[in-house]
């Protein structure tokens, strides 16, 4: 049976009364960010002290009872929540309510300060991948393109080169999509907005997996250890930030590690070190070159430098001291204009 999907809509504004109340059904607070409408309608909302998810993020129809009018619960019921180290609290509730758009509405909130989260067993998710193996070919294969473009529409909007997954309940809305303007690699879930020739507006909330290709250590390498192209092999992996695994063997060849690293480790950008090629106190070869002649004399490194580091020397003849360039392990050169 394929599983059961629904439509997500954009979160808006925020101005209606609420009323929340603990899991025992007592009135704890009230909150009155606009004088609603009289008449205004009300939407119940109830969460258990324990709910499932198949990931870290799912709509709020997943987890809770919601009563209303149909078109409140299905606006209420497709705000997505996050689950954090495990849980999920009133507070993350409440500030998806607040930004959900429903204009006047009387919520009325039932549920524990914290709900505690459990990640759907394997044998469930197992469950549920054979029972949309029984869905048509041609639908599956419909949705497998309507994801790839979607995925495609997103690469762009992020300008990433790295491959991202896309997971989202129902299908996507005909039309162009509008918002957001862009997306940064790594955002975990977001709002999409699309317009129809016709002008109307739909919202799907979509979660996203983000990969690109990194670095792997095929041995381990000891802290000071000068990395080499054997040490490593480029593998897709999954990230949660752009720009924080070395992703090209320039970045990491000639270059150590601040601290011991494990075989088949992604190698982290931040714990490269340039390895120096001059020491502080050793005698150099400076070159001047200026008009096409080029002037060469001693002098000593006051600093350490790795190639292609600006430094301080000192001329062993003047006394006077410049900044040089690292060019090979015994030669620096001033720049003169």
């Amino acid at each position: 049976m394929k599983r059961q999907k629904g439509q997500i809509r954009r979160r808006r504004g925020f101005r209606r009364f609420f009323v929340f109340s603990s899991w025992v059904g007592l009135v704890f607070a009230a909150l009155l960010l606009a004088s609603p409408s009289d008449g205004a309608q009300t939407l119940r909302v109830s969460i258990p002290a324990v709910v499932r998810m198949e990931g870290e993020a799912c709509a709020l129809s997943d987890i809770a009872t919601l009563q209303g009018s149909r078109d409140l619960t299905e606006r209420a019921g497709a705000l997505l929540l996050s689950a954090q180290n495990g849980v999920i609290t009133r507070e993350q509730v409440i500030d998806a309510l607040k930004v959900s758009g429903l204009e006047d509405v009387r919520v009325e909130l039932k549920m524990p300060a914290t709900v505690r989260v459990e990640i759907a067993a394997q044998e469930d998710l197992e469950k549920e991948d054979i029972e949309k193996e029984d869905i048509g070919k041609e639908d599956i294969e419909r949705e497998n393109i309507e994801q790839e473009e979607l995925a495609g529409r997103i690469k762009s909007l992020s300008s990433w080169e790295g491959e991202v997954e896309v997971h989202y309940r129902g299908s996507v809305p005909d039309g162009r999509l509008v918002s957001p303007a862009s997306i940064v690699p790594g955002t975990s879930a977001a709002t999409l907005k699309f317009q129809d020739a016709a002008g109307k507006e739909r919202s799907l909330a979509v979660r996203l997996t983000w990969s690109q290709p990194a670095l792997i250590l095929t041995r381990s390498v000891k802290k000071g250890e000068i990395l080499k192209a054997s040490d490593f092999a480029l593998r897709p992996i999954r990230v949660n930030r752009p720009g924080v695994y070395a992703s090209a063997a320039s970045q990491a060849i000639g270059r150590s590690p601040r601290k011991n690293l494990s075989q088949g480790e992604a190698i982290l950008l931040n714990l490269l070190v340039e390895v120096p090629i001059i020491e502080k106190g050793k005698r150099v070869t400076i070159l001047v070159q200026s008009a096409g002649i080029t002037v060469k004399t001693q002098g000593e490194a006051l600093e350490n430098g790795a190639l292609g580091d600006s430094i301080k020397v000192r001329n062993t003849a003047s006394k006077a001291v410049v900044t040089a360039v690292v060019v090979t392990d015994d030669t620096v050169e001033v720049k003169v204009p």
